[in-house]
């Protein structure tokens, strides 16, 4: 567990200032240079090494790549040097596979040697890369892993999630909205099974069974899935007034919504998660999904001089498209490291991971965040709904935001600490 104490938030002002883009060429979009300091510890000039991990190829190849394409695109946009560091990134392909992700982490660490490792994306190669790169003192910053341990039981000081929030964390308000101002009595549920599902689920029941809701029952189906037919089957004999769903993106989004409409089922009554409603199933499924809810920390619709700067960019650089929560993680975390850069010169270590955990961005592409005392991003959560944008895009709109949501849902970090691990057979409930 973290020993360290909090220091004062390093607040950033004027986040909505579009020349100042150009002028820092650090922060992110829409976003004023970083107040000084007393002072930079840091070399002038050098080079950053950066080791990117991620899966580029095999399940989860998508969101792999778009992880990486976030990053890319900060420094196509603003340049790979910063305050005379030159950034050098070294991106090598886990497929997803924990023991791969390792033999990458040893490599980039002992060949490259690099500074910094930057990803994986899934649960568990995360959690096995946080651990080697702590040992050997290397700082390992997260765009996308949701892992709630990332963040609590492992927590340390060099792993900080810097563009994504924990599982339980991100689905906890959705609950919340659920059995308030959704105004549903009763939920089924129907998470991937494996810690990701678990804990999304666990967010969910809790938000939503803290606040009046009833869970009548809690399906899992294992993230290889492909027919959803059974599983909506089960959910349609449940008989409740909402239905939670939750997945690790990719295919299983589409999928389950095709399923679940191909029996005539009320859309009106879903609230997916972050990844199964992500822009890969917008893209797949059209109009399909419009009107669709789900709860993110993520809004691409959101009404925001950061965002719609954001998105222009990815535009440009992707044919068009609109970029989901991991373009925008792999984008916060190259302008996290450039906004530190800027500031002191180049720093490594445990300096470079406190720096990044003293800024607080009253509106960057995801809202107003900063990071608690275990590197944990603390910020807005939105309940989201699919619209039809004029450019023949879709787009994730707010229609409720909870500010300031952190991981602990509710508890001092002792009591939520205390607690076993999350799982189909404890979802945090009394």
């Amino acid at each position: 567990m973290k020993t360290r104490g909090r220091r004062s938030a390093l607040a950033v002002a004027g986040l909505a200032a579009a020349t100042a883009l150009a002028l820092t060429a650090c922060a992110p979009p829409g976003a004023a240079e970083p107040a000084p300091t007393s002072g930079s510890s840091g070399e002038a000039g050098g080079t950053l090494k950066v080791g990117y991990i991620s899966p580029t190829t095999g399940n989860f190849a998508v969101a792999g790549q778009e992880m990486v394409d976030g990053w890319n695109l900060y420094w196509d946009l603003n340049g790979t040097e910063v305050n005379g560091v030159s950034i050098e990134t070294i991106v090598e392909d886990d497929a997803g596979n924990p023991e791969t992700s390792l033999t990458k982490a040893r490599k980039l660490v002992e060949q490259d040697e690099v500074d910094v490792i930057v990803g994986p994306l899934i649960a568990n190669t995360a959690l096995a890369v946080a651990e080697y790169a702590a040992s050997v003192g290397v700082p390992n910053l997260h765009p996308v892993a949701a892992s709630d341990d990332l963040t609590q039981r492992n927590a340390n000081d060099l792993t900080v999630r810097t563009g994504s929030m924990g599982g339980s964390q991100a689905n906890y308000p959705g609950g919340e909205w659920a059995a308030t101002e959704g105004g549903f009595d009763t939920a089924v549920t129907l998470c991937a099974d494996y810690a990701f599902g678990w804990e999304s689920c666990a967010g969910f029941v809790q938000g939503f069974t803290q606040n009046g809701g009833e869970v009548v029952e809690q399906i899992w189906f294992p993230n290889t899935t492909t027919d959803f037919s059974t599983y909506v089957s089960q959910i349609q004999a449940a008989g409740a007034d909402v239905v939670y769903v939750a997945t690790a993106g990719g295919a299983p989004g589409p999928n389950f919504l095709n399923a679940y409409q191909g029996l005539g089922l009320d859309s009106s009554k879903l609230l997916m998660n972050c990844c199964s409603l992500d822009q890969g199933t917008l893209r797949a499924m059209g109009d399909q999904v419009v009107g669709v809810k789900s709860i993110s920390y993520w809004s691409e619709g959101r009404d925001s001089d950061a965002v719609a700067e954001f998105i222009e960019a990815y535009k440009e650089f992707a044919d068009g498209k609109v970029p989901g929560a991991y373009v925008a993680g792999g984008y916060m975390t190259a302008s996290l490291v450039a906004s530190v850069l800027e500031e002191k010169g180049l720093v490594t270590g445990e300096e470079l991971v406190s720096a990044i955990t003293e800024y607080t961005f009253e509106d960057s592409i995801f809202g107003r965040v900063s990071w608690d005392d275990y590197n944990n991003m603390v910020g807005p959560v939105y309940v989201r709904e699919v619209v039809a944008g004029d450019d023949g895009n879709f787009y994730n709109t707010p229609i409720a935001t909870f500010e300031d949501v952190d991981q602990w849902l509710g508890r001092t970090p002792e009591e939520a600490l205390a607690q076993p691990t999350y799982s189909q057979s404890f979802q945090g409930l009394e």
